[in-house]
């Protein structure tokens, strides 16, 4: 079983951080969304596959991204505001079981408790929670965000010689060809819906 919890944390907090101020992330990158199950580690030396333990050291050893885990980490995430007020209302189950000096207690710490997490919500700014969206290959993504027709513009530029109209074509070729790098790259975005409702561009 392959998994990597530090970066579905990392993708939590890229995920926290967009709420708190805004804007976007793209993750790009060689993977799958991991419904395969399969084993992806392996090992590169001189530019050839090697068993990653061969020469340790020596062996540059590297693994498939699950981009179906970092989605569901995102999206499944509970906020702060959502943990207290869990909190609060466990707070509030076991006051209730409690004897009554215990319990008046307990009902001054959770009213403290519950006019922080009033105020937080309160100064919390009323936007779209961000998401993930994706996986989807790296080819589909850049079609849908226009990269052939811009290269086709650019190709038919009387400006653009043939050499740089070749290696235009190559380079788009490369990118976005399933046998090249077209589908084994997968693209995810963590990003509030725009208007509450429609997906980031490209998704």
């Amino acid at each position: 079983v392959e998994a990597c919890p530090e970066g579905f944390l990392l993708a939590q907090d890229i995920a926290g951080r967009i709420e708190k101020c805004r804007g976007a992330a793209l993750i790009i990158d060689y993977g799958g969304d991991g419904s395969s199950g399969g084993d992806t580690l392996r090992g590169f030396r001189k530019h050839a596959q090697v068993h990653p333990l061969s020469r340790p050291g020596e062996v540059d050893v590297t693994a498939d991204v699950d981009f179906g885990a970092l989605r569901e980490a995102v999206n499944a995430r509970v906020e702060l505001e959502e943990s207290l007020k869990q909190k609060l209302q466990q707070q509030h189950q076991r006051s209730a079981r409690s004897t009554s000096g215990f319990a008046n207690q307990t009902k001054v710490a959770v009213k403290i408790e519950e006019s922080d997490y009033q105020s937080n919500a309160a100064a919390k700014p009323n936007r779209p929670r961000p998401e993930a969206f994706g996986p989807i290959s790296q080819g589909k993504f850049l079609a849908q965000m226009g990269v052939v027709q811009r290269v086709t513009k650019k190709i038919e530029d009387p400006e653009t010689s043939d050499e740089e109209a070749e290696e235009l074509f190559s380079a788009m070729e490369r990118l976005m060809a399933e046998e090249e790098m077209g589908e084994r790259y997968k693209v995810l975005a963590i990003a509030p819906k725009k208007e509450g409702v429609f997906p980031p561009p490209g998704f």
